[in-house]
This record gives structure tokens, sequence and C-alpha cells, in this order.
């Protein structure tokens, strides 16, 4: 074998060898930020499930119940536009937020769809709640997906409203 060979073998093992570790960095990348993902999502499901959230979907559903273009349901829907942004940033899983949370959100977004508009109309504004009707939108294909739907969900009257003793219980 003469140098030339030597250093030719040599530079295709240092370029196999980089590789390896680029593809090794890249997994390990890609581990660590699912782990951060699920770190947040478990964090966002404390946070729902705290007492001063829970006064505020209690608030939320009480106000809904009254009365469809209330404003009281926005501590609610900040909290899901939230999720929103962070799912949309890919910065939580889709299929563990539609696990986590698509029983609330797609909920939420049947009873709350005319204060969202009425928000936006009285603001002039029609980008508030957009992370929330992102999230809805990934919830709806998840759901249809995961529950072998042939159409979005719809939640008749009479759900919604069993929806809403459920939250006033908790």
């Amino acid at each position: 074998m003469n140098f030339n060979s030597i250093v030719a073998v040599s530079g295709a093992i240092a370029a196999f060898a980089a590789l390896i570790v680029a593809i090794v960095t890249w997994l390990q990348l890609k581990q660590s930020r699912f782990a951060l993902g699920v770190d947040i999502i478990l964090k966002l499901e404390a946070a729902f499930d705290a007492p001063d959230m829970i006064d505020a979907r209690i608030q939320a559903v009480t106000a809904l119940k009254a009365d469809p273009n209330a404003a009281d349901v926005e501590a609610v829907l900040d909290f899901f536009e939230t999720v929103g942004v962070l799912l949309r940033r890919n910065a939580i899983d889709g299929e563990i937020t539609w696990s986590s949370f698509s029983y609330w959100v797609l909920r939420y977004a049947a009873l709350a769809r005319d204060s969202i508009e009425a928000r936006r109309k009285a603001e002039s504004d029609d980008t508030y709640y957009e992370e929330f009707d992102f999230l809805v939108k990934e919830m709806t294909s998840l759901e249809i997906k995961k529950r072998r739907l042939k159409k979005p969900p719809f939640f008749p009257k009479a759900a919604l409203a069993h929806f809403l003793e459920e939250e006033m219980a908790d």
C-alpha cells in the first residue's frame, strides 16, 4: 500500500465516522426534543388542572351557559391559544396533545365560537385566537384519524350541556 492509498482510506474512514457522529447527534437531539415536549405537556396538564384554571373553567362554562358571547371564557381560550402556538411551532407532539386536551379543545371550540367571533368583530381583528383555531383544526384531524370517523365530530346540544355540567363539577 502506498501513501496515497493510506490517506484515501483514512479520509474515507474519517468521513464515515463524521457521518455516524452526525446521525447519532441528530437522533439524540430528536429524542431530547421529544422529551422536552413531553415535559411541556405534563406542565400544561398540571396548569390546566390547577385550582386557578379550574376556577377559570368554571367561570367560563357559567358564562357560556348564560351567554354564548361571554368574555369570561377568555382565560380558557388564552390557555388553549398557548397550546396551539406550541403545537404550531412543533414544541409539543400532536398526538400527545390530542390525548391530553382534545376532549376540552373540541367542546370549548363548539361552545365558544360565538364568543370568539364577537371578540374579533369588537376588536376588528381576525387574528384573535387564530392559534386556538389552528389547535382545533389539528385536534379535529387527529380525532377523525384516531377514532376512524368519516366526518368531523359533531356535539349535539345535549352533549355540550353535559360537558358544561361536567366542567362545573370539577
